[in-house]
């Protein structure tokens, strides 16, 4: 800011003040007049826009035309011109000394600048050497610390080379834990120099490190079974002298090994807590894994063949009781060594160890409840199943020999159901929910919920009892063919069996005279005599009962084909048992009446076999379509093409050397020889058809019983009317008379037979709404016949001959068939 400012502006209006009218003339003419304007003028521009540099200008200017006057006389010369001279002179030496000072001021501002600058650049410089010292600093720091890990290699092989060293010590742990730490710092800087060495030369401590402990483990497992053999050997001694207790080999075969089992799992944990994804580590956990697997197996396979052999003698002539006690053992069994293993090894996501074999899970009603048990194996689930091939050796061979097939369904069902789906099943229910409430808290990760919760120990059981229940299947499967030819399809039918309508009607008369007062609720669940178990066919009863035991125990393809197999022995047995009443003579019941027994005897009993069937048509494993698995097919395949393109063949010589498409040999290497045809024939179509046919031979020998005559003269008449010059007057058999002989016949058969037949499908079918389904038609075809007659008559008779013929009415008809 410059200093003088202020006090230079009032300078200025001072002597503004004072000049303004110093040394001017008077204006007395006009141009003195317009000279005095310029001059206020001049003063309006001094008042506005007049400035220091202006101002000098003006006064220099003033000085030297006041000069000028002076010389010339005009003026005198004035003290006051003098000093205005001498401030003059003030004034510019003071702006020369204002100009000296401020070029000083700057230069003293550059100056000030520039050490600042080089003072700032010299302390970021010294930061900057601090800053490399510090990092040099760090990097010694950092290079003697990774030296550490190159220089631990001998002292930790001295250390494992050393004979006396426990898996168990803090020694041992320690050393475990520096393999791990520079393995896993040498990997992640393989750049560094050297790395790639010793990498090497500590993997190959960490093989030696696992050598010592599978050697650690190995020693432990031979010292506990040594231990085993000589308590063994005394106990033998003390049994022969005392006797000892299933406690005493309970002790003997898991006491003597859960008191080692600490120290070999405190070594495997410390082992895998750095190691868990180490090959080396895996190998040798499996290693560990069988050796324990063959040393329980020694010791077990002896016990548990003699227990089987025991139970075996004591239930010599029950291959069901021996089979439920033998898998209850063989279940106890794998709880107690699922649980001694548990002590010895960690149990991870899969069971136990890593996977062996994949396999599909089988299609069955219940494979939500088996798949875990086939979705893979174990190292574990083999030595179960080596252990349970014991009891399989054993059972088999009594299976396979067993030619009873309701024992053989039962065995079925035991292994099946009660072992595999009720025991196994409830297990792996427990343990889902199990799982499913350790997600829900969050606790999937605690070692305790993994050693409970993720491992099945029965899965090695479930895998050789299936293998038992295919054994049993086949077996079932040969056994059921045999059953169908010699007990179905060749059984011989006593007279009482086909003691029809009798033994209906005597069972009728008994529940008739036995009935009592019942309320509605009673009485409306109660079941008609007739339809009782007791009175169907054998054949039917022995079939619906084989498919009611073995619905459970087969799986669904197995069971639909055997119920194929039986449906169609025993629709046959049914088609005979027909025949033999249609061909038995009984006083006071004719021939019709036979006929009509028979149809309905097999409408009754397929009836009787559709409605037992049922539910076992329903089947459909979980992600199948019913295409997949309910519909058997039959293929059938036709080879008589292969004669006839072969006579072909031989028939056109001619043209066996033709150059074009219409060669012999082309033509026959073109045809299809072969045929094939698929039919579909599940159960239930099986029963459908042969219902639907025997229901249309009922409906045909019902009404034939009636209306036969009367239908063949209609049918008669209609012959004759439609051939060429007709005259009903020339023809005697088309007379009234002779068609109110047939129609009168008809309506009295109908009169007198038509509640006989009612009763007669009361008897057999005893249901209102099955027997109103089977005697629609049969009524129908009845007013059909009479509809016909009329319509003839209307139109080929007259009025007199209508009334001779006098035919009943539909309404008439219906009222008679409707009583």
């Amino acid at each position: 800011m410059d200093p003088f400012g202020p006090m230079h502006n009032e300078t200025v209006e001072l002597l503004s003040a004072k000049v303004a009218d110093y040394g001017l003339p008077l204006f007395t003419s006009d141009a003195d007049l317009q000279n005095g304007e310029k001059s206020e003028g001049f003063e309006e521009m001094l008042d506005s826009d007049l400035d220091a540099n202006l101002l000098c200008s003006y006064l220099s200017d003033l000085c030297v035309a006041e000069k000028e006057n002076i010389s010339n006389g005009v003026i005198e010369e004035n003290s006051e011109i003098g000093l205005l001279h001498a401030c003059k002179k003030s004034i510019d030496l003071l702006k020369e000394r204002y100009i000296k000072c401020t070029e000083l001021v700057n230069e003293l501002r550059s100056n000030y600048e520039m050490v600042t600058e080089r003072t700032s650049s010299l302390h970021n410089a010294c930061d900057r050497m601090m800053a490399y010292q510090t990092q040099i600093a760090a990097g010694a720091e950092q290079i003697h610390a990774n030296l550490y890990y190159y220089t631990q290699y001998e002292s930790i092989m001295k250390k494992l080379n050393t004979g006396k060293l426990s898996i168990t010590g803090q020694v041992f742990t320690q050393i475990l834990s520096t393999i791990d730490e520079c393995l896993r710092f040498l990997k992640s800087h393989m750049h560094y120099k050297d790395s790639g060495t010793y990498v090497a030369k500590y993997e190959q401590c960490l093989s030696k490190a696992m050598t010592v402990i599978r050697m650690g483990v190995m020693t432990d497992l031979e010292a506990s079974h040594s231990a085993v053999k000589d308590r063994h050997m005394k106990l033998d001694i003390d049994s022969r002298q005392n006797g000892y207790s299933d406690d005493d080999t309970f002790a003997l075969l898991y006491g003597v090994f859960a008191a080692r089992a600490s120290s070999v799992r405190s070594a495997l944990n410390v082992a895998e807590q750095h190691f868990r994804d180490i090959t080396e580590f895996h190998l040798m956990v499996t290693d560990c894994q069988q050796a324990y697997f063959r040393i329980r197996y020694e010791m077990l396979e002896p016990v548990i063949r003699s227990t089987i052999e025991g139970l075996k003698r004591n239930h010599e002539n029950s291959s069901c009781a021996l089979t439920r006690n033998g898998c209850a053992f063989l279940l106890r069994l794998c709880d107690d060594e699922f649980r001694l293993y548990k002590q010895f090894f960690t149990v991870g996501d899969d069971g136990s160890g890593s996977r062996s074999v994949a396999i599909s899970t089988p299609s069955s009603p219940h494979a939500l409840i088996l798949a875990p048990f086939i979705s893979g194996t174990t190292s574990f689930d083999d030595f179960i199943e080596s252990l349970c091939r014991v009891f399989y050796d054993i059972l088999r061979p009594i299976i396979i020999h067993n030619p009873h097939l309701e024992t053989l369904t039962e065995l079925c069902t035991i292994l099946k159901v009660e072992m595999i789906e009720e025991r196994c099943g409830l297990m792996q229910s427990v343990m889902s929910v199990k799982r499913l409430v350790g997600y829900t808290s969050g606790e999937t990760s605690s070692p305790s919920y993994t050693d409970d919760y993720m491992a099945n120990p029965r899965n090695g059981f479930v895998r050789v009892m299936t293998e038992l229940v295919g054994d049993v299947a086949e077996r079932i499967v040969y056994r059921i063919s045999l059953y169908a030819q010699s007990d179905i399809v060749e059984f011989t039918p006593s007279s009482g069996d086909l003691a029809y309508p009798e033994k209906l009607e005597m069972m009728k008369a008994i529940e008739k005279e036995h009935t009592v007062e019942k309320n509605n609720s009673n009485a409306a669940s109660s079941i008609s005599a007739i339809n009782l178990y007791c009175l169907w066919y054998p054949t039917v009863r022995r079939t619906v009962l084989s498919l009611s035991k073995l619905f459970k125990c087969l799986e669904p393809l197995v069971f639909q084909s055997i119920a194929r197999e039986l449906l169609i022995a025993c629709c046959q047995s049914l088609e005979d048992a027909a025949e033999q009443i249609r061909n038995t003579a009984a006083e006071k019941i004719s021939r019709n009446r036979r006929f009509l027994d028979a149809e309905l005897f097999i409408v009754k009993h397929l009836l009787i076999l559709r409605e037992q069937t049922s539910p076992y048509r329903i089947i459909m494993p979980p992600g199948n379509t019913p295409a997949d698995t309910i519909p058997q097919r039959d293929y059938v395949f036709d080879f008589s093409k292969y004669r006839i393109s072969a006579s072909q063949l031989f028939h056109d010589r001619h043209r066996w050397f033709e150059l074009t498409s219409n060669n012999a040999f082309l033509e026959f290497l073109l045809q299809v020889p072969l045929a094939v045809t698929e039919a579909a024939g599940d159960s239930r179509r099986i029963i459908d058809v042969r219902l639907k046919t025997h229901c249309h031979n009922l409906i045909n020998t019902t009404s034939d019983m009636i209306i036969s005559e009367f239908a063949d003269y209609i049918a008669k008449a209609e012959e004759i009317v439609a051939t060429p010059d007709f005259d009903i007057a020339n023809n005697e058999s088309l007379k009234a008379s002779n068609m109110q002989n047939f129609a009168g016949q008809a309506y009295k058969k109908l009169t007198h037979l038509w509640p006989e037949i009612k009763e007669c499908f009361d008897l057999y079918i005893n249901c209102k709404e099955t027997e109103n389904i089977l005697l629609q038609p049969i009524k129908k075809r009845i007013i059909d016949l009479f509809t016909r007659a009329s319509t003839f008559v209307d139109k080929f008779y007259n009025n007199e001959q209508k009334q001779i013929a006098g035919l009943p009415t539909q309404e008439h008809i219906w009222l008679v068939m409707n009583a």
